[in-house]
């Protein structure tokens, strides 16, 4: 059982930082391209709240494989972990992909002590990218991803809900004409009821003095905001450094015992090394 968790937390790990490895180059006319495949290693540790309005973040480190492959149709390490591409054009993509995210121990949280602990976050779901051109240098999209939501302790699965994160994003190459890349992101969360009870709803059974039960709606949840840097090293070698800022005061659920408070920030730092890559170059935007 560990084991597994142990793979799993890798995975979310990848998902959350977004890895892409460093080896860039020009073809003929001068187009970036990149290895359609590349093996290695990655490691890192990200600081971040234990659900949403948390007040406590917990810290998690992991050193994984990296494997990155940037087909046609199928994609993998770069945004979710794995990615299919239906539509990809100079102005929308539509592909369906995975997210995740990390588990929390309510013994080690005041908020949830004595309740169940939250287990791993698995979502897929399609979403549909409007590209929208260039801004000072970088590349501008809307992402509107709907996702189904599941959890597990690798006993069952339970379905959560869904959730729809509208979000802005702007990435841009080379700042400061350097070898610094920036991935930023603005947005909101919606989701279910089924999922703001996953984080919110306190059953009578588990109500106490200072918890008093709560039962959850659905709506709005909250909004962040992400801000990454990563630096080539060599061009094998990427670190990066980053974290975001979550807001979530007039989210549906804001009268929750749970709801502790209204912003919440994370970090991570992080390594790739490219260790093996592929003599076939594809165009870097995939």
């Amino acid at each position: 059982m560990n084991a597994w968790k142990s793979l799993t937390a890798a995975v979310v790990f990848a998902f959350l930082l977004d890895v892409e490895a460093q080896a860039q180059d020009t073809n003929l006319n001068g187009v970036p391209t990149k290895p359609l495949w590349e093996l290695g290693v990655a490691a890192g540790g990200i600081y971040s709240p234990d659900y949403p309005a948390a007040d406590k973040n917990s810290l998690h480190g992991l050193a994984l494989p990296l494997v990155i492959y940037r087909g046609d149709i199928f994609r993998l390490g770069k945004e979710s972990i794995v990615k299919g591409v239906f539509i990809d054009n100079d102005y929308t993509e539509l592909n369906v992909s995975l997210a995740a995210s990390f588990n929390a121990n309510s013994s080690d949280n005041n908020a949830r002590r004595g309740m169940p602990d939250l287990d791993y976050l698995g979502e897929i779901g399609p979403q549909l990218k409007i590209k929208l051109g260039e801004l000072y240098g970088g590349k501008t999209e809307l992402q509107l991803p709907v996702r189904a939501v599941f959890s597990t302790d690798f006993r069952r699965v339970d379905h959560r809900g869904y959730r729809f994160t509208p979000k802005f994003i702007y990435d841009r190459q080379n700042i400061f004409n350097s070898s610094i890349d920036l991935n930023s992101s603005i947005g909101s969360i919606f989701a279910t009821k089924k999922l703001h009870e996953y984080f919110y709803r306190v059953e009578p059974r588990f109500a106490t003095a200072t918890r008093p039960a709560y039962e959850a709606d659905g709506g709005y949840l909250g909004s962040e905001i992400t801000l990454g840097l990563s630096y080539g090293i060599t061009d094998r070698v990427k670190a990066f450094v980053g974290g975001h800022v979550g807001y979530y005061g007039g989210a549906a659920n804001e009268d929750s015992p749970l709801f502790r408070q209204k912003v919440n920030s994370s970090i991570y730092v992080a390594f790739t090394w490219s260790i093996f890559q592929s003599d076939t170059r594809v165009s870097s935007s995939e």
